[in-house]
Parts: C-alpha cells; sequence; structure tokens
C-alpha cells in the first residue's frame, strides 16, 4: 500500500524526534496510523483496509464479555453508543479522576480494573467492547490545527459505514442523513457540526479538570481546543487498524 504520510505535516505521534509517554500495543498503533488524506480516503474508507465482519470466540475474553453482555441495544449504532457510555462511567479519564502512569501497556481488562483509562486507553477498551459484540472498530488519532493537542478516539463500522466516536468526552456526531460521520467527514466538510457537538461536552469537562493538566502539552489552558471550536481537534487523522485477540476476521 503507497504511503501517502510525506504529503502532510505530520503530526507528533508520527515524529520520529519525539519521544511518547506510552509503551507497549499503546506505542506502536500510532506509529503505524495512516494519515487521512485525500489520496488515502479511498482506500482507509473503502472494502479492504479495514476487517468490516468480525466473529468473537465465546470464552476468549470473559471481562470483556460480562461487561458487553451488560450493554443494551438491539442495533450496532446503539450497543457502540452503550459501550462508550459504559466507559465514560466506569474508566473515567486522569484529567478528571487522577493521575496514572501513561506507559502502562496494559490489557483492555487490566484498564478496566484499574479504573481509569487516558485516551488511548479509553479508545481501546471501546473498541474491544465493540469487538466482541461483533462490532468491527480501530483507533483514530487526532491532531489540532494548532499542532500542540493530540488526543485518540476510535472508528466503529455500525449500519454500514465507519462511524467516529470518542469515547472520553462521549461525542459521535450525527449527519443530517441520520448517519453518523467518519472522523473524515468530521475532519472536512462537517467541520461545524464537529465543533457544535464538542461544545456542551467541553462546557460541562473543562471546569472539571484536574489542576496537573496545566502542565500537560496540548492540554494546559492555553493549547488545548477552545469549547467553540472543539472540531479542530480533527484537524490531522490517523487510522491505525486494531482486531483484539479473541476475535476472528470474517472472510
Amino acid at each position: 500500500m503507497p504511503d501517502y504520510r510525506s504529503t502532510v505535516d505530520l503530526p507528533r505521534y508520527l515524529d520520529p524526534s519525539v519521544k511518547l509517554a506510552v509503551e507497549g500495543i499503546d506505542l506502536e498503533q500510532p506509529m503505524n496510523a495512516i494519515l487521512v488524506t485525500d489520496e488515502t480516503i479511498p482506500i482507509l474508507y473503502g472494502p479492504d483496509y479495514s476487517p468490516t465482519r468480525l466473529r468473537y470466540i465465546p470464552g476468549s475474553r470473559p471481562m470483556l464479555e460480562e461487561v458487553a453482555g451488560s450493554l443494551k441495544g438491539d442495533t450496532s449504532r446503539e450497543r457502540a453508543d452503550a459501550a462508550m457510555a459504559w466507559i465514560i462511567e466506569h474508566v473515567p479519564h486522569p484529567y478528571m479522576n487522577g493521575f496514572v502512569a501513561k506507559n502502562r501497556a496494559l490489557t483492555e481488562e487490566e484498564l478496566i480494573a484499574s479504573g481509569a483509562g487516558w485516551c488511548n486507553e479509553q479508545a481501546r477498551i471501546f473498541i474491544a467492547l465493540c469487538e466482541v459484540m461483533g462490532i468491527p472498530g480501530r483507533m483514530c488519532f487526532l491532531s489540532h490545527v494548532n499542532g500542540l493537542c493530540g488526543h485518540a478516539t476510535a472508528e466503529a463500522f455500525v449500519e454500514g459505514k465507519w462511524a467516529w466516536y470518542d469515547p472520553t468526552f462521549g461525542v459521535r456526531v450525527e449527519l443530517p442523513d441520520g448517519t453518523l460521520g467518519t472522523s473524515a467527514e468530521l475532519s472536512g466538510p462537517y467541520r461545524a457540526l464537529a465543533h457544535a457537538a464538542y461544545r456542551p461536552v467541553l462546557t460541562e469537562c473543562y471546569p472539571r479538570l484536574l489542576p496537573y493538566v496545566e502542565n500537560e502539552t496540548g492540554w494546559k489552558a492555553a493549547e488545548r481546543m477552545t469549547i467553540d471550536e472543539g472540531g479542530d481537534l480533527l484537524h490531522t487523522i490517523g487510522i491505525a487498524n486494531y482486531v483484539i485477540d479473541g476475535v476472528e476476521v470474517v472472510r
């Protein structure tokens, strides 16, 4: 597959001169992400780059299976929504819950047991829960237009298309046609809808940020996304596949 990443400015997570604080799979995923560009969109959102049919092997991931079994919903979209809501309640972000190490390299089960998760960890749990329910997912790494503020989110394959989810802030965006927007759509023609979706949650979350966040690169008050233009966080996007252990790709 052609590598189009050189056609745009590299975000921090793909810059080899930047040492990321994470380890293990949490380091491998962003370093292997493919940037969303005009050239790569047909590939990333085409039929072959990411699997769109999965089968969970019962008994492979008992804890995830138990959590997934508690989630309500008749459709893939409703179940993905429920997974995101569960994470916000049970695995909150350390910026609002108390600092934990960033280089834990834990399994999804260990992250759940820890009771806290950084954005990349929350996204992994979201994907894991979705895939146990038979819903494909993949990692989605974001960089703000200012080049400083970064964030990890996910996409889930619901109702026949990829849909972007932010399990940290509980954001996904419905488009005028009733479908959920992809990260590529929200980065481009529907950026205003992303702004509108982030506005109420950032208004609620920012006052709850703990004092140490002022020492965090990209997330101190002077560098993070504004409440009115939160959608600018989707300025640069990198996508990485993630099929968890215990799940098979259906050809």
